[in-house]
């Protein structure tokens, strides 16, 4: 499956984003894995790319593979769940795009901390 990033905006991060995930599906079976650690490289309303030293099993074979991330941009815990759509292969990293499934509570909370998150970023780099 392609990835398009033909959405409003995709907000990149400065510094990667920690955050944790677990896998909650593969395929049709429900599962829970123990939380990996990751970074987000970028966000969207519909994606996330992030990274980390976890080889997913990636593998059409077993069918889509849903995963719960959580992270805090600014200051609100954030939990969203997500499908990875795609894979690279680093020499000791692996980045995945996510296509994110989210409420339009989740939404609007997103927007929200992206937007402080931006506010904080460019006051910093004003004040130096």
């Amino acid at each position: 499956m392609r990835f398009k990033r033909q959405e409003p905006f995709r907000y990149q991060f400065g510094q990667p984003l920690p955050c944790t995930f677990r896998i909650t599906r593969i395929g049709e079976r429900e599962v829970e894995t123990d939380k990996g650690a990751a970074e987000i490289h970028d966000i969207s309303l519909r994606g996330i790319r992030m990274e980390t030293a976890l080889n997913l099993p990636i593998d059409s074979a077993k069918g889509e593979l849903e995963v719960e991330l959580q992270f805090t941009i600014v200051d609100q815990p954030i939990n969203v769940r997500g499908i990875v759509i795609w894979k690279k292969t680093y020499v000791n990293e692996f980045q995945y795009g996510l296509s994110l499934e989210i409420s339009k509570q989740e939404e609007i909370q997103l927007i929200g901390e992206i937007k402080r998150h931006a506010a904080m970023y460019a006051w910093k780099k004003g004040s130096k």
